[in-house]
């Protein structure tokens, strides 16, 4: 069955569906022509227009706004009015006759128009809270999918710096390896050739011997009157040939096993000390403010101009060119020794774990600052004061109590006392190092030493 928008495609007068779609002119000039009143050929009425109305799309737009004006204007289901109020006490829509019923006695009302109004900027205000949120989940999932790869990244680069570390050793222990098997050789040439040496000078003293011993017995066996006649010149013989020490084999001769085999492997630990180092603190890369770098073994920070592309997780340091350290204290005595050099403005000093590591906090954080040609020492409770020194340290120790609540600074080469702050702490410290210099800031390495304890 044909619908109302479709009956609408169909001209009224030849009852074909319309092509090369124009308005009804055409139609109704050719019936105007053979009448004598311009009447419509639907309702019959008189027309005084010369143009007419275009009512292949009069009828499915009216049939449109019909269904439309249904689907948005309901009536009330019990008086078929139009619902042109909103009952607050009963939150929902009423008509004028409602309205007025016993129903809605002493209730309160507004318009539909105002009542819808009001909701709609309360949903608005509701959804502004959602859009809020989307937005920050779509920069968390960004920081997220940024933190992904740089995961990758991160193993990536660890592995390869492990590698690197073991190259240098499995290196060491080749060269090692490669002179420790050399010497032996070596031991074998010297005593070889020595033994050659003894083996030649023996020899030459059992040829004198042996010619000397062949000739006397010759005297020997002669008869007397002939052996008369050369005992003299037999006696001399004998008596100016020199008989050698009694021979004896070298002390020290064979190869000194002991010597190449004994504690091996200790040996071989004990001078690997010279290739390897130890730092007391060691920073932690995930802390480090975007313009700060540090060196492949954790142990020194710089700052650069530009700004690394890093993700900024919570560990991330975003305000002070800044790192702290890998580890904390939260209890006894610590030291660790910096190399400042002709670094001209940098912070030394501890930071608590719960100091904010995003924006401008100093409440957890006690330092030494040099800037400017001054020093300063600062604390939560102490927003600066001057510290005289006559020379800039290249090196300075920090010290912390925990315990005695203390921290002091001195001059590692000096042993000149610089200042000590004092506070009873509380909370776990993390070494604290800052610059905005690209002079790089580094951890002295602690003298590596191996000792053997002995047991009575």
């Amino acid at each position: 069955m044909a619908t109302e928008l479709d009956k609408g495609l169909f001209c009224t007068l030849c009852e074909n569906i319309f092509k090369d779609l124009v308005t009804l002119i055409e139609c109704l000039k050719k019936h105007w022509m053979e009448k004598e009143t311009h009447e419509c050929p639907l309702c019959k009425r008189r027309s005084s227009k010369d143009q007419p109305y275009h009512f292949a799309l009069k009828s499915p737009c009216e049939a449109f706004l019909k269904e439309g004006s249904s689907e948005s204007d309901p009536v009330c289901s019990v008086h078929s009015e139009k619902l042109s109020f909103f009952c607050l006490d009963d939150q929902q829509l009423v008509c004028s006759v409602c309205k007025d019923s016993e129903t809605h006695s002493n209730h309160r009302f507004k318009a539909t128009e105002e009542a819808a109004e009001e909701r709609k900027k309360q949903l608005e205000d509701s959804l502004k809270l959602f859009k809020t949120k989307r937005k920050l989940i779509h920069q968390v999932k960004g920081d997220c999918d940024q933190t992904a790869e740089h995961i990758k990244v991160q193993a990536e680069n660890t592995v390869w710096k492990i590698r690197e570390e073991f190259r240098k050793l499995h290196q060491f222990l080749d060269e090692e390896e490669e002179a420790r098997m050399a010497a032996p050789k070596e031991e074998e040439e010297q005593k070889s050739l020595m033994m050659k040496e003894k083996i030649k000078s023996l020899s030459k003293e059992v040829e004198a011997l042996s010619i000397t011993i062949k000739a006397t017995e010759k005297e020997l066996r002669a008869g007397d009157v002939s052996f008369l006649q050369n005992f003299k010149a037999a006696e001399e013989r004998v008596q100016h040939q020199l008989l050698p020490e009694d021979p004896e084999l070298p002390s020290g001769s064979l190869i000194d096993v002991a010597k190449h085999l004994g504690n091996l492997s200790f040996n071989i630990w004990t001078k690997m000390k010279e290739i390897v180092s130890y730092s007391p603190v060691i920073l932690d890369p995930n802390s480090a403010h975007p313009q700060v770098v540090l060196s492949d073994d954790l142990t020194s920070l710089r700052k650069v101009e530009m700004k690394q592309d890093l993700p900024d997780n919570p560990e991330r340091i975003d305000h002070f060119f800044s790192a702290v350290g890998s580890e904390g204290f939260d209890s006894g005595c610590h030291s660790w020794e910096v190399e400042v050099g002709d670094n001209k403005a940098y912070v030394l000093g501890v930071v608590t774990e719960l100091n904010p590591r995003k924006g401008v906090s100093r409440s957890g954080l006690w330092r030494l600052m040099f800037s400017n040609g001054e020093y300063k020492t600062l604390s939560p409770s102490d927003e600066g004061s001057d510290v005289m020194l006559a020379t800039n340290p290249k090196k300075i120790r920090v010290k912390l109590d925990w315990d005695g609540g203390r921290l002091m600074f001195s001059d590692s080469d000096t042993d000149e006392h610089i200042h000590t702050i004092t506070h009873t702490f509380t909370d776990k410290l993390f070494p604290y190092i800052s610059t905005w210099s690209d002079v790089p800031i580094k951890i002295v390495p602690l003298q590596v030493s191996v000792t053997v304890e002995t047991h009575d």
